[in-house]
């Protein structure tokens, strides 16, 4: 099975294509890396200064064309990507993360306390909000579809918007991990096979759970 994970900055991307590759036993391939790759940055993940680099159309097309190839060539695996379910007709399940900002502001926060480096809410907030309009900009320009209102490309809607109430590790791992098991048990649903070793789904017991939406 093919999955793409979709979702904007700080919605929960990263961490639930990590969890349902190791649970699949699959591969995981990430756009973030491929840009860095690209980019010849060692570090592994995105911060606000990778985005000064991504203002070249060339820069984002080779990215584009990269992780398509990717998704044409893998048997199966995991895939991390904004754009993706848009410019690849490659049969995959589309899966779109939906998160309020006042939610991904907090993920964000808590994205930098785990850092060290720790970021107050005001701040959190501005580099959501340039990053967001650096992205829809982007894609507008390249591809021509709106990140923030077009879902026509996905199969599964999951709202995670009430599983962080606060900006603590504890409600950050708890909202992932019932964000994982949910949308784990959709999957199985429509005929994915865990590993032995993988959780249950779901079985968190977590007094917030996403929406879960099959759009097809």
């Amino acid at each position: 099975m093919k999955i793409i994970v979709s979702g904007l900055t700080a919605a929960g991307k990263t961490t639930l294509s990590r969890a349902l590759a190791r649970a699949l036993g699959v591969p995981r391939y990430s756009a973030s890396a491929v840009l860095l790759d690209v980019l010849g940055r060692a570090e592994r993940e995105w911060s606000p200064e990778v985005d000064l680099a991504r203002g070249d159309p060339e820069l984002e097309r080779a990215v584009d064309a990269a992780m398509a190839g990717l998704l044409g060539r893998a048997p199966a695996g995991v895939f991390d990507s904004w754009g993706l379910p848009w410019y690849s007709a490659e049969p995959a399940v589309r899966i779109w993360l939906e998160s309020s900002t006042g939610s991904r502001a907090r993920k964000c926060r808590v994205s930098y306390l785990e850092r060290g480096s720790p970021r107050g809410p005001a701040e959190c907030a501005r580099l959501l909000r340039d990053k967001d309009g650096l992205s829809r900009e982007l894609f507008l320009a390249n591809w021509g579809f709106d990140l923030f209102t077009d879902r026509a490309p996905f199969d599964l809607l999951v709202d995670c918007s009430a599983l962080i109430p606060t900006a603590t590790l504890r409600d950050a791992r708890a909202g992932s991990r019932a964000t994982f098991e949910a949308v784990l048990a959709a999957l199985v649903e429509r005929g994915a096979h865990p590993r032995e070793d993988a959780p249950a789904a779901p079985g968190s017991g977590a007094a917030r759970e996403p929406v879960i939406t099959w759009l097809r």
